[in-house]
């Protein structure tokens, strides 16, 4: 057992020793400095300097979905590498603090009681999943010598994998945190730190680590059985290092072996023997590896694996050891203790480029391909709110749709009924007004009003004296713009109707609104309009708009409309429910249009839910209406949200209506974001065929739990759960009378 103690890596550290002094009872040697103890010398803004005095690089690698074609494009890459490198894998607890700063922060003042109060409980999650067992952040990194970062950054790119280099404060904290055990995190420059190193584990902090060695090889390596382990949420520490041998040894020592072989073959069809399945398989083996190295398909690697796992109490070390050795046992594979080993086997899990260890396994490039330890990805950019939990990589799922890294801010939500969709968005709409985004809310059955109400907002009924709203207006607009806002209004109008124009008819109402914009953009509306079309009229339009300006839905528009942006709230719902079915779709579009109206003269991130989508997708006009909302709503920061049960009806095609499935797909296809919850077996197919979703995961979203789902984004498939605290579940499920009032006391909701 040796201690060990240190100031951290704090500029420069050199080893020191100190001489034994005689004495009764002796005076023990100094203890060795922590750095010397990891063999490290210091660290530079660039990389690591271990104490032979080797510079090391260390790249961060952004996780992918596996599948077949990006293990070959990894085999290819590895093909080309010629120099040593270590593939780094680091599991976690997280560190959400600078994510809960940031929410705080950016809260709104106006917040009503009980919203802060399921604001300041959803920041009491985040504290509680940094601790929770089983939540984890999984980070990837490649680490080579210095000289050969920039071919390595070339050889991961070649495998379609993103690389970000490490340097300064962040490449700092990942070293400590290799280091030290744990999450990487700002630490005292003069913070002290102890280590012990036992038989089986390591000390560090007050917490155990024991490393462990893949003494034994699987017989066949399976793509993603690294997954398989990762996944089981452990606290974990896994490095792969890899040292390419040259084409020419590799060949020789085919070669040899393959003598070898034939040479025993034939010596025992002498005796008049058989030759025994495994040395006719392994025969086999060797003479197509041969012939593939040769011809370059393949290369020989030296291998090395190391696991290190974390743990809080010698219990909870020995499960985490059980768990991995079973996982490895399963299939043949023996992970090997390491027995007064335990500091060579930190080492090789350590950013250091270093096999401490000294055992190597040779493995031909498709075997070491289908180890890719690079998967599978996380959505968590500490930037946004949290949406919930990566049921596969045990991760929050954290992420801005408005924070300009993603191709728009919309999102598609399709699911049966029952699966938990609204309660889903409803909680995404409160998380996003908590945090200042302004959110307006398409409600055709009256679900979000009470939410509106209990979060401070407001709710409109269009079509009730006082509650209309105006689209017409439009301000001063530049020549795109207008162009854009006349097709909307010509298509709104189209609905509105309740019929497809004629081409004629449709010429004349182009014209029209051209011409009535032309002469005045400033204080124009509905009725002013309608006076404009009266006085020249010869398809009859004006006959046809006549109940919206004097008949029973005189008050959905209205001249006093663009009251929104004047007095906007956080959260305003449009009540539809009053409304008959069939006029429903107009008043939806009706009040997108002054929605959009708002965000065009106001850009600033904005959310809209339309619930029920289908209800305007059916109408032609309000398909193609709902096409160019999406893909125009990222210019003014404007996210689209659309919910549909009718997924089937969505995505397929209707012909006796002029209705066609690309208005549905062309809609998805501009939301950057889907979320696929609890499917009907009737319409998996579809889905499936939509989103080229494998058959286990159809399979899944027939049965997953409600409040389970699967969310697309960024060209990668995310399981997750969604999760709410008790206090947010109060507030969407709030009902007049339901609670007397939202109160506050102790700072939850009664």
């Amino acid at each position: 057992m040796l201690a060990i103690t240190n100031r951290l890596l704090r500029g420069r550290a050199s080893p020191t020793g100190g001489e034994s002094k005689i004495a009764e009872p002796p005076t023990p040697k100094p203890s060795p400095e922590l750095p010397l103890c990891f063999m490290l010398s210091h660290v530079e803004p660039d990389g690591p300097v271990r104490l032979d005095g080797v510079k090391l690089s260390v790249t961060e690698v952004m996780g992918l979905e596996l599948d077949e074609a990006k293990l070959g494009a990894f085999a290819g890459a590895l093909n080309a590498c010629d120099f040593s490198l270590q593939l780094l894998v680091r599991q976690h607890p997280p560190d959400l603090s600078r994510l809960r700063r940031k929410l705080e922060a950016a809260q709104p003042t106006q917040l009503t009681a009980q919203t802060r109060a399921a604001a300041d409980s959803s920041r009491r999650l985040l504290k509680e999943l940094e601790s929770r067992p089983g939540v984890l952040d999984r980070r990837f990194y490649a680490v080579c010598e210095r000289e050969h970062a920039v071919e390595l950054r070339g050889v991961l790119a070649r495998a379609g994998l993103s690389v970000h280099p490490l340097n300064d404060d962040a490449l700092r904290r990942f070293v400590i945190a290799t280091a030290l055990s744990g999450t990487p995190t700002d630490r005292s420059h003069d913070s002290e730190s102890v280590a012990e190193i036992r038989r089986t584990e390591l000390i560090v902090e007050g917490r155990l680590q024991r490393s462990l060695h893949l003494s034994k090889w699987l017989r066949s390596l399976a793509p993603g059985f690294l997954q398989q382990l990762m996944s089981t949420g452990a606290p974990m520490d896994l490095s792969l290092h890899l040292g390419p041998i040259p084409p020419a040894q590799a060949a020789r020592q085919l070669e040899w072996q393959k003598v070898r072989f034939e040479s025993a073959r034939s010596m025992t069809l002498r005796r008049g023997k058989s030759l025994s399945p495994e040395a006719e398989i392994a025969l086999e083996d060797i003479s197509r590896l041969r012939d593939d190295v040769q011809r370059g398909r393949e290369r020989l690697f030296n291998a090395s694996l190391s696991v290190t796992l974390h743990a809080d109490d010698s219990e909870s070390l020995a499960e985490l050891t059980q768990r991995a050795s079973a996982h490895f046992a399963a299939t043949l594979g023996k992970l090997d203790p390491l027995p007064f080993r335990q500091r060579e086997g930190k080492l090789a899990t350590m950013p250091l480029a270093l096999n401490s260890v000294a055992t190597w396994r040779t493995l031909d490039t498709s075997s070491v391909a289908r180890c890719f330890p690079f998967s599978p990805p996380d959505l968590d950019t500490r930037s946004g709110a949290l949406y919930g939990i990566d049921l596969r990589a045990c991760a929050p799922v954290v992420y801005d749709p408005w924070d300009g890294t993603h191709l728009n801010a919309n999102t598609a939500v399709l699911a049966r009924s029952g699966s938990g969709k609204s309660f889903a968005t409803k909680l995404g709409v409160l998380r996003g007004v908590s945090r200042g985004v302004v959110a307006y809310v398409i409600d055709p059955e009256g679900e979000y009003a009470d939410l509106a109400r209990a979060a401070g907002g407001r709710v409109f009924s269009p079509g009730v004296p006082g509650q209309g709203m105006n689209p017409f207006v439009v301000g001063q607009a530049d020549p795109e713009e207008l162009l854009q806002r006349i097709g909307s209004l010509r298509r709104l109008v189209e609905v509105m109707v309740g019929e497809r124009l004629s081409a004629e008819r449709r010429a004349a109402l182009d014209h029209a609104l051209a011409s009535y914009y032309a002469q005045s953009r400033e204080h124009s509306g509905f009725r002013d309009f309608y006076r404009f079309l009266e006085r020249d009229d010869p398809e009859g339009l004006a006959k046809l708009l006549r109940p919206f300006e004097s008949g029973s839905l005189k008050h959905l528009l209205s001249d006093d409309g663009d009251d929104l942006l004047k007095h906007e709230a956080l959260a305003t719902v449009f009540d539809l429910h009053l409304l008959e079915p069939e006029l429903r779709p107009a008043a939806a579009m009706v009040c997108t249009e002054t929605v959009w109206s708002a965000a065009a003269q106001d850009p600033k991130p904005r959310l809209l839910v339309v619930d029920e989508v289908w209800s305007i997708m059916q109408h032609p006009e309000g398909a193609a209406f709902m096409v160019s909302m999406a893909k125009r709503a990222r210019k003014h920061r404007l996210g689209l949200q659309f919910i549909t049960q009718d997924v089937q009806d969505l995505l397929s095609e209707d012909t006796t209506r002029t209705i066609t499935g690309h208005s549905g797909r062309a809609l998805l296809q501009n939301a950057a974001f889907k979320l696929l919850l609890q499917q009907d077996a009737a319409a998996i197919s579809t889905v499936g065929d939509a989103f080229d979703l494998p058959t286990d995961l159809q399979r899944w979203l027939l049965s997953c739990p409600r409040g389970d789902g699967l969310l697309l984004a960024q060209g990668q498939r995310f399981p997750i759960r969604i999760e709410a605290t008790p206090e947010e579940t109060d507030l969407i499920e709030w009902r007049p009378g339901q609670h007397t009032q939202p109160n506050q006391q102790n700072g939850t909701p009664s």
